[in-house]
This record gives structure tokens, sequence and C-alpha cells, in this order.
């Protein structure tokens, strides 16, 4: 029985620790070591374990995949990220990063510096910020990802967000934003596009800037989603577009927020949307729960319940699956009473 115990506590402490690299199937023994043999077009595979340096990589047309319980833990490098990849066309999918924390309080999971980077299965969590890119016109494609309790905030010199995009294209789809604190927002984008499809972000206790802040215009889509907004919130808006009165350069300046559920769950006043100077602004077949300023703006064009209660749904901090949503608001237009 001892053998068994002792051979369970190293099998533990191994996986827990190791550092197992494959770059284009040679293996290395860590991060380090590998560095050197990333080159454009590799595939870099990560065995599971905890990852305690992270890795600046400048190579394009790369694959990042970690294998289940690939965990970087309090590894930024450069005073930047776990991961700083400054080469274009790059995808990350599988990874886990916490406790990325800088001097500068913005350490993210990821600082992307070149054009084009896709992610998948990305969780970020209990550090300063997520995902950081560098101004290009290229795009940022998040899938399947989850983002929860970040947020550092520097006095004077503005804050960290879960996803802080500039590029041209940013997309974030079936993914997730919890929980931001410090004043942070949940996506802060500067993107020609913004388009956020079947996701959910939600406050809940935690003490955000906004759930969406695009500050530079442009196109901004909103659809199937779920946004929730927390009492602790800094911010009546949930949604802020061009309110830093920046220079318009885009040629397309349009919102259009379409099919939502809004939980709006904060006592003080909660607004849906700030914005100015779109050309076009289409907010239709939304499904509002809650009290929210100017109401007559918007409940002619979508469903209006004061309360969780008077939609017999479940009380904060219920939040729904993102995958019952249309069955969900089918369940409240039939059952809730509208106001």
């Amino acid at each position: 029985m001892k053998k068994i115990v002792f051979l369970l506590f190293f099998t533990i402490a191994y996986y827990s620790n190791a550092e197992q690299v494959f770059v284009d199937g040679k293996e290395f023994q860590s991060l380090q070591e590998a560095k050197t043999a990333i080159k454009d077009g590799s595939v870099v595979y990560l065995k599971a374990g905890i990852y305690t340096q992270g890795l600046n990589i400048k190579a394009s047309n790369i694959d990042i995949i970690g294998e289940k319980n690939v965990i970087f833990d309090d590894a930024a490098v450069g005073g930047k990220a776990a991961l700083v990849l400054s080469g274009d066309n790059v995808l990350v999918e599988s990874i886990e990063c916490r406790n990325i924390y800088v001097k500068d309080l913005n350490g993210a999971c990821i600082r992307f510096e070149g054009e084009n980077l896709t992610i998948r299965n990305l969780y970020a969590h209990d550090s300063q910020s997520g995902v950081m890119t560098s101004y290009n016109d290229g795009f940022l494609k998040i899938e399947y990802s989850t983002f929860e309790r970040l947020g550092g905030k520097a006095t004077g010199r503005g804050y960290a967000h879960a996803i802080y995009a500039n590029v041209g294209v940013f997309s974030f789809f079936e993914s997730k934003v919890v929980s931001m604190g410090k004043e942070g927002s949940g996506l802060k984008s500067r993107s020609r596009k913004t388009i956020v499809t079947n996701s959910l972000l939600a406050t809940l206790d935690g003490k955000d800037s906004r759930l969406i802040d695009v500050a530079d215009y442009g196109e901004l889509i909103i659809k199937n989603s779920i946004l929730q907004q927390g009492n602790n919130s800094s911010n009546s808006q949930l949604i802020a577009y061009g309110l830093e009165k920046r220079p318009i350069n885009y040629s397309i300046n349009r919102i259009e927020i379409t099919d939502n559920l809004f939980l709006l769950d904060r006592e003080k006043a909660n607004v849906i949307i700030a914005h100015k100077n779109a050309g076009e602004v289409l907010i239709e077949n939304n499904t509002m729960i809650g009290d929210y300023l100017y109401p007559n703006e918007f409940s002619k064009r979508n469903p209006w319940y004061i309360s969780r209660e008077k939609a017999k749904l479940l009380p904060y901090p219920y939040l729904p699956n993102i995958s019952d949503l249309r069955q969900l608001i089918n369940s409240i237009s039939i059952v809730g009473e509208r106001n």
C-alpha cells in the first residue's frame, strides 16, 4: 500500500512540474531548450505539466499546441506575457495561464506582436490580462476559450483587460469572459471590425469597467450571446462605442446587436450602450431582463422584462449556458410577463 501511495505521489509531482516539449517531432526537456529549434513553419507540442518559464518566439507560420493540463504559472517573460509572439500566422491551442503578473500591471497570457493569431481552448485566469495585440490590420480569432478573474489597474496608465485587440478584424466565438476586476473591460477593441457571437460575458461580483468597449469606432457586431452586468460594475454602460472621442479612421462605422440575452443585475442605473459617431445602429430582437435607462429607445424592438422574477428566470447569480440560449429565450417569451 505504501508503495502504491509513493508511486502515486511521484507521478502527480512529476506531471505537475515537468516541462516536455516537441518541436517538429524532436524532444526537448524545457521550452528554453527548445527555443532555438523553433523556426518558420514549426509545430510546437507541449506535454502536460506546469511551465514556470514563458517564451519569446519570433517565428512565423507556427502552431503551439498543448496537451490537456498544460499550465503556464507565474511565467511572464520580458515584463510582458507568458508567450510573447512576434511572428505572423500563429495558432495557439489548449493552454492555461494563471498568476501572470508584471511590473506594469498588464501581464498577459499571450502578447501578440505579429499579424494573424488564432486562439482555441485557452483558459486565462487570475492574472492581469488575457490576450494583448500590437496594432496591425490582420486578425485575432478567439474560439472556445475562457477568461476569468482578470484585471490590473495601473494608476494613470490605463487598465488591463481580458482581451485588448488592435487588429483589422477581432472575432470572439463560443467563448466566455467572467468576473473581470480592478475596472478592466472584458473586451477592449480598437479594431476595424469587432464580432462577438455565441459567447457569454458576465460581470457577476467583479468590479469591471464595461463588458465591451469599442474605442475607435468601426463595425461592432454582437449576436446570439449572453451579456450580464453585475452590481459592482464601475460604469453604467454594458457596452461603449467611440466614447474616447478619437478621430474616425474607418470607412464603415456601424453597430449591430441582435438576438442576445441581457441580464441587468446592477442595482444602480443600467445603460445598454453609449455610442458616438455610428453611421448605423441596429439593436433589435434582444431579450432584456432587468431595469435600465432609456427603455423607450429599445422596448419596441426588444422584448423587455423588468426582473428575473417577471421573466420566470432563476435569481442572480444564475447564468444560463450559451448552448441553451435559444431554448431559454423561447421559454421566457411564453411564460414571462413583459413590460
